[in-house]
């Protein structure tokens, strides 16, 4: 991905912990890609409802608010199957339940190999029409 199609992205980042959350965000930015943090599935429905230019979601398993990480997943690809996502936590293999174009990584997972799978991704998922 070149830096200027990295500025043109925005990535929506729902995470609980805001340590962690600083973190993979900063990384993010540092490589020139734009995100969105919240801490709750509710907050990270209302940003893809009334906004087309998030490209990627990266959500924990477990998160806070009316559906759990795994659930916001499930349905990201059904509403919006542009864009990519990216699960931290468990399970780290695909569930038959969820699309095969949902990648897992470990919770615990480096902010470095977040970036990596987030760059990775985005070159596989365009943007929308």
């Amino acid at each position: 991905m070149t830096r200027a199609q990295a500025l043109e992205t925005l990535v929506l980042l729902a995470r609980r912990g805001r340590e962690i959350g600083m973190a993979t965000a900063d990384g993010l930015i540092a490589n020139g890609i734009n995100v969105i943090e919240v801490a709750s599935t509710d907050e990270a429905l209302s940003y893809l409802e009334c906004r087309n230019d998030i490209r990627l979601v990266i959500t924990e398993s477990d998160m806070p608010g009316c559906l759990s990480g795994l659930d916001l997943a499930r349905y990201v690809t059904r509403r919006w199957p542009h864009l990519g996502i990216i699960v931290l936590g468990w399970p780290t293999v695909p569930m038959p339940s969820l699309a095969q174009t949902v990648t897992f990584l470990p919770g615990q997972c480096a902010s470095s190999a977040v970036v990596e799978q987030v760059c990775a991704k985005l070159i596989t998922f365009s943007r929308p029409a």
